[in-house]
């Protein structure tokens, strides 16, 4: 999954939700959808918790270029 964005895996993650929302498909399918689902939703948790660190990092290095002048 790492070359898809966050953006892409979240629409897919959306799609794949809203089909086994509707129950209409097998049972095998519901549960192949359900893995994928899984693994986007790791994946997008990933990534928010990556520009969560980023952006902790960067408030953190400003507000000490702050305090020097």
């Amino acid at each position: 999954m790492k070359n898809i964005t966050y953006e892409k895996a979240l629409d897919k993650l959306e799609k794949i939700v809203e089909e086994l929302e509707r129950g209409s498909i097998p049972l095998e399918k519901s549960l192949e959808l359900f893995e994928e689902a899984n693994k986007l939703a790791v994946y997008c948790k990933n990534c928010l918790d990556t520009a969560e660190q980023k952006i902790v990092r960067l408030t953190e290095d400003g507000s000490e270029e702050d305090d020097f002048e």
